[in-house]
């Protein structure tokens, strides 16, 4: 069963998030992301967050050892690769998206990464904010609160050189293009297909997010299920 963030956030207006909250899950994000063993805690000042780092890098650590772990993709992170029977469970799995969609998704990488649901969070709930540990659960008090069960978002998976001048978009800071959020495979179609064939094009794929409570989970399709080279960046 995935752990979860025991550091509670305040329902008082005006009340700051304490900094535990941010520090369980970057821990988490960090340590499920990393097989097979533990990260070292980063040297930081403040002590309740590195104490809430380590919490929340030793259940990142169990739950990707019991559940499988989670690519940090679009941190750039290179793909762990199996080594033996506790990270055996690493890698792709049946997308489950229907064969007859007007491109192939056979294949959905577990992925864990705040990037794409601050854009997703931005789109689809303007004004929430996030970051500070909290984006997953805004993103998914907002699909609750609208009954969606998932969203798509179409990226492509071959990032150019980011923009000289920060964007503030996470993504596109990061050298990624990225289209809209969308509700539906057919709503998201038409852009990853505009994408696809356009005359030089670049790996294409879409992020899946279905509410995982706090968690920063996402699913990574590539179109046709095909990656591009890694890198580390």
């Amino acid at each position: 069963m995935t752990q979860h963030n025991p550091h509670s956030v305040p329902t008082e207006p005006g009340v700051f998030v304490p900094i535990g909250v941010e520090g369980w899950q970057d821990g988490y994000d960090e340590a499920i992301s990393s097989p097979p063993n533990v990260p070292m805690t980063p040297l930081v000042r403040d002590t309740e967050y590195a104490d809430a780092w380590t919490q929340g890098a030793l259940a990142g650590n169990a739950d990707g050892r019991t559940e499988g772990w989670r690519w940090a993709y679009f941190a750039g992170k290179v793909r762990p690769e199996p080594k033996g029977e506790t990270d055996g469970r690493y890698g792709p799995r049946d997308s489950g998206e229907p064969e007859d969609a007007p491109f192939s998704l056979p294949q959905a990488w577990p992925c864990v990464g705040e990037g794409p649901l601050l854009v997703m969070l931005e789109q689809f709930a303007p004004g929430e904010g996030g970051g500070d540990g909290l984006t997953g659960r805004l993103l998914a008090k907002a699909c609750a609160d609208k009954g969606v069960r998932q969203l798509y978002l179409p990226v492509s998976l071959s990032p150019s050189p980011p923009p000289e001048e920060p964007t503030g978009d996470p993504l596109r800071d990061r050298g990624y293009w990225h289209g809209t959020v969308a509700e539906t495979l057919e709503d998201v179609a038409r852009q990853a297909v505009a994408q696809v064939t356009v005359p030089a094009p670049d790996n294409t794929g879409l992020v899946r997010y279905a509410p995982a409570a706090e968690h920063n989970f996402i699913d990574l399709l590539p179109v046709g299920g095909r990656l591009p080279p890694e890198r580390v960046g």
